[in-house]
């Protein structure tokens, strides 16, 4: 798929229309026919992504009017959470088209000259963002802080020094499958049933529930009050629903899905071997990590940290670029504890810009009986 070439119907009609006003009129009709010919097999093969732009979808977007529309709320998180703010800051409810409310036209402001920034002098690349500057506050920091309150749990830094001798990747996978209670025990476990509890940011919480199988297939249910949200992983394809009613995910989401099905099993990273490679040594907090990062044929970086003491997976990260920079999806695995024979992450942290909430396990069953149907779409 050829993601650069992210064009629209109309900037095609657009370049047809530049070459035909030179052309007679036999040329043109079969020079129209070609291009739609060509369009059409394109399309139907997903050579090109014919992507909105979000001043295509949006109303009254001034300033990132070329940018991907799928972009838009992960864009909006992240100037959030720069500024330590909520949608109120430069909104007005659900109205996001209105006009004259709060902060907008700062913000409109602000973005110009971050794009600007980087076009002028980092070749269009998103090296500087709101947050270079801010730092979640509203007003940017123009003096150094002397303090210590930056939050060191989630915080990561590379190490000066490293290991003597560098660990190959078979051995730190290994090494996290003897911590999980070793190949043979993991090896016997082929279903899996987790009940849990979503605990968001204001200690709300909601009940949840997870089916695994060996074979990568997973689904998650978590129910709020009359609404219930499924998100399925059938080992093969992904899908979402609230109320039974299927909804459409980004492509990014539906990678997010399969990555957490696949790092639930422990023995399934070994699956993806020849995609991994051995990065460097971190701090994370006061625990020192490998880090592993995942190749990929897409836009998706993934980093994957294990413990150097107890070889446990601690840490997941995904990077999606945006138009500001890369927009992350963080998973941190805290609390392994012994459920059912098997040692079981029990406080599971899950983070993208502005959002948090966390997964509190409860119990883990065993190879239960799981009837196939729960991963059927609806």
């Amino acid at each position: 798929m050829l993601t650069a070439s992210r064009l629209t119907v109309s900037r095609i009609l657009s370049l047809v229309r530049c070459f035909v006003g030179v052309m007679n009129t036999a040329t043109k009709f079969q020079f129209v026919m070609i291009s739609l010919v060509f369009a059409t097999i394109f399309a139907s093969n997903h050579c090109l992504v014919f992507a909105q732009t979000a001043g295509e979808k949006f109303k009254n977007v001034k300033v990132l009017t070329a940018m991907p529309a799928e972009q838009m709320g992960k864009v909006m998180n992240m100037m959030s959470a720069s500024l330590g703010v909520n949608c109120s800051y430069c909104h007005e409810g659900t109205n996001f088209a209105k006009e004259n409310v709060g902060h907008k036209d700062d913000a409109r402001k602000m973005l110009t000259m971050t794009l600007g920034i980087n076009t002028t002098h980092f070749e269009g690349k998103p090296s500087v963002s709101c947050y270079t500057c801010h730092r979640g506050n509203t007003n940017a920091a123009s003096t150094i802080p002397l303090d210590s309150t930056r939050d060191s749990t989630i915080a990561t830094r590379a190490l000066t020094s490293h290991p003597a001798t560098q660990p190959t990747v078979e051995a730190i996978l290994q090494k996290h499958i003897e911590a999980l209670g070793g190949r043979e025990k993991l090896e016997s476990i082929k279903t899996r049933h987790i009940v849990a509890q979503r605990v968001e940011p204001n200690g709300q919480s909601e009940p949840e529930e997870l089916w695994q199988t060996s074979g990568g297939q997973s689904r998650m249910e978590t129910k709020y009050g009359n609404v219930v949200i499924v998100e399925v992983f059938d080992g093969k394809d992904t899908w979402k629903s609230v109320n039974d009613r299927v909804i459409d995910l980004k492509w990014d989401e539906v990678e997010q899905i399969r990555r957490e099905a696949l790092v639930a099993w422990g023995l399934n990273l070994e699956s993806i071997r020849s995609m991994l490679e051995y990065k460097q040594v971190e701090q994370i907090g006061d625990r020192i990590a490998h880090l592993i990062v995942r190749k990929t044929s897409g836009n998706l970086d993934e980093r994957l940290y294990f413990d150097v003491e107890s070889g446990l997976l601690i840490r997941r990260i995904c990077s999606v670029p945006t138009v500001l920079g890369a927009f992350e999806y963080q998973v941190e695995y805290n609390d392994y504890q012994v459920m059912s024979d098997f040692l079981q992450p029990t406080k599971i942290r899950f983070a993208v810009p502005n959002v948090t909430w966390t997964r509190q396990v409860i119990s883990v069953e065993i190879n239960p009986d799981i009837n196939s149907t729960l991963f059927q779409k609806p």
